[in-house]
């Protein structure tokens, strides 16, 4: 049974649509071959990973609204040198679009530091604004995260949101973690900014036992009967998301 997913914003008609995952394939990925050297059938490349693949294809992915330029300065504060983050983008764009764009932050008292991203390089809690309203069915949530398998300067603070009953636009908290050496850099319009991953609140229990060595036995017989593609042959269910 197909589920929807639906995403509103005031301004859907001026900035790039979420999009499945599926359509922002990194280019990189595209282009690489399926195996190292000349050989067709060893030493295959993540491109022959299915489980690498579901990940870059998984979900819908939310994009940067508009260009971004982050500064990174520093300046002493009670004796103190404290790293500063700026994000600007294009005076052109009327104030009454800060809502749906830009950044704002958390007061660091809200995350402890031991659960702060350990790779941040700017020891702040920031947040991307979200132009996107998002709804699904009645019993299905969303997690929003970053999105998976690609390097970005940025780290999203993982969130799973009821939103089959929240109504408003949801933001996105995030670490910096480019190297400081880079003191200004652009994020172009179009830059992934969060994933989400709608699923259905089930509930689970846990359940731990013993596997018979038999059994583990004959699941690598059945594996290794093919040289490439053994995953995707004997396992793996197709995902769709559009």
């Amino acid at each position: 049974m197909t589920q929807e997913i639906t995403f509103s914003s005031p301004i859907f008609d001026l900035i790039d649509q979420p999009t499945p995952s599926l359509l922002k394939i990194p280019k990189t990925y595209k282009d690489m071959p399926n195996f190292n050297g000349s050989s067709k059938f060893f030493e295959s490349t993540v491109k022959k990973c299915i489980p690498f693949l579901d990940a870059l294809t998984i979900g819908y992915i939310i994009t940067i609204p508009v260009d971004y330029v982050v500064q990174i300065s520093e300046e002493i504060k009670n004796d103190k040198k404290e790293t500063k983050f700026d994000l600007k983008y294009s005076d052109e764009i009327p104030d009454t679009f800060n809502e749906f764009m830009g950044i704002s932050s958390h007061f660091s008292y809200q995350v402890p530091k031991e659960l702060r991203n350990e790779h941040r390089t700017v020891n702040a809690i920031l947040k991307f604004s979200n132009p996107w309203t998002i709804k699904t069915p009645p019993g299905y949530s969303c997690i929003f995260t970053q999105p998976f398998n690609r390097n970005l300067p940025y780290k999203i603070i993982d969130g799973v949101v009821d939103t089959d009953q929240y109504t408003l636009p949801i933001n996105f908290p995030f670490y910096w973690t480019q190297d400081l050496s880079i003191k200004e850099c652009l994020i172009p319009k179009g830059t992934p900014m969060a994933l989400v991953i709608p699923f259905k609140r089930d509930n689970w229990k846990m359940k731990i036992e013993k596997q018979e060595h038999e059994d583990k036995f004959k699941s690598k017989i059945k594996f290794g009967a093919y040289f490439i593609d053994k995953y995707k042959r004997l396992f793996w269910k197709k995902k769709s998301f559009k």
